[in-house]
């Protein structure tokens, strides 16, 4: 009996039942990287068993080392999936401020395509009726939208630049001019269309955010329009009664 026992737990069919067992709590664990390094351990303890056998089994050995591998290459992978995502400063900002909503992992392939762009006081990033080829996002300093010869919309870091039907292939309704030193994103739309064909939930979570933009801009539009009209009113002199 104790031969028996012992052979169970140090001779090679000892090296059965560590690799079963190992590999039984792979199957336990809910962590997908856990479970894949446990199987490793397991195929490993395993192969042993079949190298020292009389007749060394070559077939099991081999198809071992080939999951051995596997395993190694996914584990690798899941590692470096789970990484801390590490931001540059205007990278972080930019997150902040317009894709917050956007998981970083996402977000940090996004911006990979983005193109950054510094602008003066006085220049003009948009003139009314350009054809727009590029998503442009304020990241940050002071740029306003003209809406009229007297009435200009300041627009806020995150905001889209540019009305968003622009982003549909129309023209641009408004010059938008940059009054303070202004950062900006851009990015070119047909790559990023393509970019994000194979992406469904970041498209979803992009066209929330634009939809949110465009409110926001309607709101801040009425706004600044109601608020010229009624400047207006008081500016004008009263009226004299004949």
């Amino acid at each position: 009996m104790y031969e028996f026992v012992a052979d169970q737990i140090f001779g090679l069919n000892g090296l059965v039942n560590l690799s079963n067992i190992v590999f039984l709590a792979a199957y336990s664990v809910r962590s997908v990287l856990a479970l894949r390094i446990l199987s490793l351990v397991s195929e490993a303890v395993i192969l042993p068993y079949y190298y020292f056998q009389t007749q060394k089994l070559w077939v099991p050995i081999c198809w071992g080392v080939a999951f051995l591998i596997v395993n190694a290459v996914r584990i690798v992978g899941v590692a470096l999936e789970r990484r801390p995502v590490i931001l540059s400063r205007r990278e972080e900002e930019l997150h902040r401020v317009a894709f917050s909503s956007i998981d970083k992992r996402d977000f940090l392939r996004l911006v990979s395509l983005a193109q950054w762009l510094d602008y003066s006081p006085g220049e003009v990033i948009l003139t009314k009726g350009q054809q727009i080829s590029d998503a442009i996002v304020l990241v940050s300093g002071k740029v306003d939208a003209v809406l009229g010869s007297e009435t200009r919309m300041p627009l806020r870091p995150g905001q889209l630049i540019g009305d968003v039907s622009a982003y549909s292939g129309l023209v641009s309704p408004v010059d938008v001019v940059v009054s303070g030193p202004a950062a900006l994103a851009k990015w070119n739309l047909q790559l990023l269309s393509e970019f994000m064909a194979s992406k469904p939930e970041l498209r979803a979570n992009l066209l929330r955010i634009v939809n949110t933009d465009l409110a926001a801009k309607l709101r801040d539009a009425t706004t600044v329009v109601s608020g010229f009209s009624g400047e207006q009113i008081a500016s004008m002199p009263p009226s004299r009664n004949p």
